[in-house]
């Protein structure tokens, strides 16, 4: 009897063993080993993820415009809440009003992040830079990507290693052609023009006095489009790592021929706020909102600056573009690029800026 107690004993000691084993291994991330792989991110880091990422949380706006464009939408589980504005995403990813928002005024929401589920964040660099939010994912143990720009050729390189993560290196790099085309056919066009006969403009971003740095990613579209740049003209501007910001009174220096602005609220304070309407680009009413897509086309996160830089040359120069049909080209990009077949109401609001950003 003492023999087969012990026995007994021993075997059930083993199968508990067993048992701890077992579920010791797991993490509340990752049941089961899934294949993984290696991939240079923007920040040139070496980070190894899911060989086929099906969930992911998108820290940064212009990561869930890419994952759409590659088609690959329906695996975001987490974005900020500017996402849930864009009325060309909620026609690519209807539900996408009730995704969940993990990250809000720059700070990650650990426990709705973890609720997600997600097996990959991809952010931007100044959520990278910010050692307590990386903290929250590296004790969490979930992988984090760094999708980031602030030239073209950033975005170019962003939207080739969004395609490796997900396994969509020739449609990323197919996108990345088509935007250099149209950048290298304006450029063509209107590279011989004669500096006096191309306008000053001013470009409002998102507020009346935010505008662009020489040599970022707004003043390159400006530069393509053949027109002059006044905020690289020089002159007071104030810069930090999200925005650069100018005065009225600096504005009114520069008294530029035309207004150029991504958001229609900045349009309307210009044209109808009494400070303003001593600038001759005011006056004149020669402001104009850019158009406003899956992204607002002139806006520094964009991942569609061919189409501004296409925008603005045919506003200044219809002569050169008359052949460019905007309505049709519109209409086949985002077939082409986001499979949405538009209409023409869709297509002129996209053209107005108007109404394809809902309000806050």
């Amino acid at each position: 009897m003492h023999k087969k107690t012990s026995s007994l004993l021993s075997y059930l000691l083993m199968i508990g063993l067993l048992i701890t084993l077992l579920t010791g291994c797991q993490t509340p991330n990752s049941t089961t080993a899934v294949p993984t792989k290696t991939i240079v991110d923007c920040l040139n880091r070496e980070v190894v993820i899911p060989a086929d990422p099906q969930r992911v949380a998108c820290l940064y706006a212009s990561t869930a415009h890419i994952m759409a464009m590659l088609g690959q939408e329906d695996k975001i589980v987490g974005i900020p809440n500017g996402i849930k504005r864009d009325v060309l995403m909620t026609y690519k990813r209807p539900d996408i009003v009730s995704v969940s928002v993990p990250f809000n005024d720059g700070a990650i929401n650990i426990e709705e992040l973890l609720a997600t589920n997600t097996d990959l964040v991809l952010l931007r660099q100044s959520t990278a830079d910010n050692a307590g939010e990386i903290e929250k994912l590296s004790k969490a143990g979930i992988p984090w990507v760094v999708i980031d720009y602030a030239s073209l050729d950033g975005l170019q390189k962003a939207i080739t290693v969004t395609g490796q993560v997900f396994n969509q290196d020739e449609r990323a790099a197919s996108y990345n052609a088509t935007l250099q085309q149209t950048l290298t056919l304006v450029s063509q066009r209107v590279s011989g023009l004669p500096d006096s006969t191309r306008p000053r403009v001013y470009h409002a971003v998102n507020e009346a006095a935010r505008t662009d740095l020489d040599g970022d990613l707004c003043s390159q579209i400006t530069d393509a489009a053949g027109i002059i740049n006044v905020s690289t003209q020089g002159g007071s501007l104030i810069t930090d790592a999200e925005k650069t910001m100018t005065t009225l009174e600096q504005i009114y220096s520069w008294n530029p021929d035309a207004i150029i602005a991504n958001d229609i609220n900045a349009t309307n304070y210009m044209l109808t706020d009494p400070k303003w309407s001593g600038l001759k680009a005011v006056a004149e009413q020669r402001v104009t909102t850019l158009p406003v897509g899956v992204t607002r086309w002139g806006h520094p996160g964009s991942i569609e600056p061919h189409m501004a830089t296409l925008f603005i040359a045919k506003t200044f120069y219809p002569d050169l573009f008359s052949d460019v049909d905007l309505t049709h080209t519109v209409k086949d990009y985002y077939k082409q690029w986001f499979e949405l077949d538009l209409t023409n109401a869709d297509v002129a609001a996209i053209l107005s800026g108007e109404g394809m950003r809902l309000a806050k």
